[in-house]
């Protein structure tokens, strides 16, 4: 029959073994907190899209993840085309500033 004193130590140790445990995991949970930004509207910048309409002054409709964006080119010279694909460089407010893939 065990005494108090084993059902003590096999306490202390499950404590010990617990936070030893959470100190070592904590380095595991933090790796995807260094990620960057995967919502919001900054989480657009830097993915690609393709040209849906050309609205006016030169204003764009743009398609990203199934969604339709407002977009500006960056270069006020640039001209897209239906269809094809612009690079997210900038947001402000909801409108998206595109460039070219070069």
């Amino acid at each position: 029959m065990p005494t108090q004193e084993i059902y003590i130590i096999i306490f202390l140790v499950a404590v010990i073994f617990f936070f030893i445990g959470a100190w070592f995991s904590r380095f595991y949970l933090r790796h995807p907190f260094r990620r960057p930004m995967a919502t919001g509207p900054t989480s657009m910048i830097g993915k690609t899209g393709q040209i849906k309409t050309l609205s006016k002054d030169n204003v764009y409709e743009i398609s990203i993840d199934s969604q339709i964006w407002r977009a500006v080119p960056v270069d006020p010279e640039d001209k897209f085309s239906k269809g094809e694909t612009a690079y997210v460089k900038d947001i402000k407010n909801i409108t998206l500033y595109i460039s070219k893939i070069k």
